[in-house]
């Protein structure tokens, strides 16, 4: 089985453009096109089972219409959409309540685009609150185009947010291996604290080497696979994995089994 932590899908009318503008803005080319099909068709000739889908709400205005669709998606059975908020939105407790009562498993943080730092007492707000209501996040960290120039949510911010947020077991994921661009900063403040890490965007950008370090150091019982489809080719990211030098367990529990723990599936 093979569970993807971490996809984007766009509405099918703005799929294309949404594309452009990003491939554009982050230097980057797509491996698949935007829509809620391409991913599907993607999952089955890559052999994942399950994608977690993570909508991002870039401006307050835009939270029921993203989770409308975020709602939809999780009409399939192979997807678990997660919803969205942002950190300026009032009522958050309201809104969180919302969340959970729409049957949503968790939420999706993007400090970079919602130009706020994580350590932000909204976030704080928005994370304890989380935590209270069992539901989990994905937060994007590290270093992101649409933010060159301040880093919203560094290893060293996002380490002091870990530790005053989480309690008895970790909820939180960080995306990208705990930071895009930032590794040296994950190994120094994060590498070992109650927090997941997910793979998406950076595997094939990390030395395995440092890679099957940072697994063994961290626990591979916090490591979830993860592409950040359409941006990264899901067989390569696959293949990458089967090619690290862990065991069976270490890469069962990557591929899925810790996701499935985590959103209890």
């Amino acid at each position: 089985m093979i569970i993807d932590a971490h996809t984007h899908v766009f509405p099918d009318k703005i799929a294309e453009k949404s594309i452009k503008t990003l491939e554009k803005m982050g230097n980057v080319k797509s491996a698949i096109g935007g829509t809620f099909t391409e991913l599907l068709k993607s999952m089955d000739n890559s052999g994942v089972d399950v994608s977690v889908v993570l909508p991002v709400v870039t401006k307050t205005e835009q939270f029921f219409s993203i989770n409308r669709f975020a709602a939809e998606l999780n009409k399939n059975d192979r997807i678990i959409a997660f919803a969205g908020i942002h950190p300026l939105c009032e009522n958050i407790n309201k809104k969180l309540d919302f969340i959970k009562e729409s049957g949503f498993k968790g939420i999706k943080l993007h400090p970079d685009y919602q130009q706020t730092d994580i350590t932000d007492e909204n976030y704080i707000k928005i994370l304890s609150g989380c935590r209270e209501r069992a539901l989990k996040v994905v937060i994007h960290a590290g270093i992101d185009p649409a933010s060159p120039g301040h880093v919203h949510c560094p290893p060293d911010k996002s380490a002091d947010v870990i530790k005053y947020v989480t309690k008895d077991k970790p909820f939180i994921v960080l995306a990208h291996l705990g930071g895009t661009g930032q590794t040296d900063l994950v190994e120094r403040f994060l590498v070992g604290l109650q927090v997941y890490f997910d793979l998406s965007y950076v595997l094939d950008k990390t030395d395995k080497t440092r890679l099957t370090d940072i697994i063994r150091a961290h626990g591979a019982n916090r490591i979830l696979f993860a592409t950040d489809s359409p941006w990264r080719s899901t067989k390569e990211y696959i293949k990458i994995i089967k090619s690290l030098p862990i065991n069976d367990t270490e890469r069962d529990a990557i591929f899925w089994k810790n996701s499935a723990n985590l959103l209890d599936i």
